[in-house]
Parts: C-alpha cells; structure tokens; sequence
C-alpha cells in the first residue's frame, strides 16, 4: 500500500492510523454511520431497492398497493410496507415451487 506514495510510510504509522480511524468510527452513532436505517425510502431510493424503475414505484403507490407519505414535495415510501409488498407478492413462491418439483 505504501508503495503507491512518493514517500515511504512506516508500517507503525499505518497501523496507528488505522486504529485511531477505528475508534473514530466506533463512537459515532449507529445511524449516522447507516443512512438506510431511516424508515422512510424516496421514490429513487424505494426503486434501487427493488432494482426497478422509479415508474413501478409510482405504479404501486397509484395502484394503492403502497402508501405514499408526502415530507414536503418530496414522496417517500414506507421501507416496511415495501419489504411487506415483497412477501405479499410471493416472491419466495417460485424457489418453494422448484423445491416442491424436485421432491416429485
């Protein structure tokens, strides 16, 4: 790693950084260090997680199929409705249909 700089760097040093990045880190709370702990995704974010356009997020929340929740102008969606609509679609059914298949 210390090869990519114009200067050498002491193993120690490294080490000594590395930890104190560590502690840093450790003290800092839990939800600073992860965004996605909110309970609330935007439209964009709610589509990145389900790997879909942003259109199908707006297609289940006029479908009613999910809430909208308004924070201003922005949208957001529930992250447990979300996951909830991904159990309610059965998106295990098809792996437990294969399974079932194979034991036939």
């Amino acid at each position: 790693m210390t090869d990519r700089l114009a200067f050498p760097v002491p193993d120690e040093l490294v080490e000594a950084i590395a930890e104190r990045v560590a502690e840093l880190l450790a003290e800092r709370p839990e939800t600073s260090r992860r965004r996605d702990l909110s309970p609330y995704f935007s439209v964009a974010e709610a589509a990145e997680y389900l790997r879909a356009d942003r259109q199908r997020i707006y297609d289940l929340l006029s479908d009613g199929r999910l809430r909208r929740f308004k924070d201003g102008s922005r949208v957001l969606v529930s992250r447990a409705e979300l996951e909830g609509h991904l159990v309610d679609t059965g998106s295990a059914t098809p792996l437990a249909m294969r399974a079932g298949e194979a034991r036939k």
